[in-house]
């Protein structure tokens, strides 16, 4: 049966000579595979491979049969040309950076409209704003993900609720931490900031901080998702915006 839906690419692999199978996080069906045949050759057809690039937002009508493994697209096309999220380098590496940690948390082919709104419009604020205000941003997209996700950290940090359990997702005293896995000290400051959202917190943040309190966030994430795997993408991140 056919179905029109929004989509963002994910991931895109070869198959056979002149094929590709897709990963996509689509608006109605959560993350779906497509088979895309005919795509790598060289004639005229092989250029709507260049469609399929990761971050790329998609309108697409689509063959869906639920429990289907590998699905099909009958028609795609560009639902948003970007300005300069893939061709500027540091606006790039924050995308991709987000791509991996979506594909890499999100598996479940559900329905999530609220999910997929708060992807297209990340890679929309990246395309569009300044680099310069983008450098704290994989943590704050990080801590919005587990927000949207269903454990996002509570923020009730004071001056006697100054330690943050991670298992926990919440600011607590000393005596009340009961998870090996705590925060205190400047980070706990820091992520109480941007537990409120973005912009970046009051305090600017030098190379060193920002590259402990992401992983402090990855940390987080995997504390409630335990099959979250390693990031490539992280170590090139923190050589780009050094």
């Amino acid at each position: 049966m056919l179905h029109s839906t929004k989509g963002i690419v994910l991931r895109t692999i070869k198959y056979g000579d002149t094929s590709i199978v897709v990963a996509i996080y689509t608006e109605f069906f959560g993350v779906q595979s497509y088979l895309v045949n005919g795509v790598r050759t060289e004639k005229k057809s092989a250029g709507k491979a260049n469609i399929y690039q990761p971050t790329t937002l998609l309108d697409l009508v689509v063959y869906h049969a639920p429990n289907k493994n590998l699905q099909r697209i009958k028609e795609a096309r560009v639902n948003h040309i970007y300005q300069e999220l893939q061709s500027h380098i540091i606006k790039n590496t924050i995308a991709i950076y987000i791509i991996e940690l979506i594909h890499k948390t999100i598996s479940e082919p559900e329905t999530n409209l609220e999910l997929f709104e708060f992807f297209e419009q990340t890679f929309l604020f990246i395309d569009k704003n300044d680099e310069s205000s983008l450098a704290n941003y994989p943590i704050t997209f990080t801590l919005q993900l587990a927000d949207h996700l269903g454990f996002g950290i509570h923020n009730t940090y004071s001056e006697r609720n100054n330690i943050l359990d991670l298992q926990n997702g919440q600011f607590c005293t000393r005596e009340e931490v009961n998870s090996m896995y705590f925060i205190d000290g400047d980070h706990a400051i820091h992520l109480s900031f941007f537990a409120n959202g973005y912009p970046k917190p009051e305090s600017s943040l030098n190379q060193t901080a920002r590259k402990e309190l992401l992983a402090i966030c990855i940390q987080y994430l995997r504390l409630h998702i335990p099959h979250l795997s390693e990031l490539k993408s992280v170590d090139v991140l923190h050589e780009i915006l050094s």
